[in-house]
């Protein structure tokens, strides 16, 4: 899913796709320019996440639709180390 997909687009995908908005991915791949697979990777994640398209009103949640968190090294320092350092820093600087 390309990363400049954002939260409202998605929003929109979910529910022109879902049996209220009633489009078919074609459809929708036209009036967003986004590629099918994509879309449908969106629906497919919204429901793992907890989407029910069958549930009337219809109820779209953030987290559905957010990025997962991304792998990688967690940050070995704080905010508040690296104001500490960056103050000190610009001290010896004086």
């Amino acid at each position: 899913m390309p990363s400049n997909t954002d939260i409202a687009t998605r929003a929109l995908i979910v529910t022109l796709k879902s049996p209220i908005g009633g489009k078919t991915t074609a459809e929708i791949a036209e009036k967003t320019g986004l590629p099918k697979r994509t879309i449908n990777a969106i629906y497919a994640r919204a429901i793992e996440r907890g989407f029910d398209p069958n549930h009337l009103p219809l109820h779209i949640r953030d987290e559905w639709l957010e990025d997962a968190p991304r792998p990688g090294r967690p940050q070995k320092q704080t905010e508040e180390l690296s104001n500490t350092v960056l103050t000190k820093r610009r001290l010896d600087c004086l």
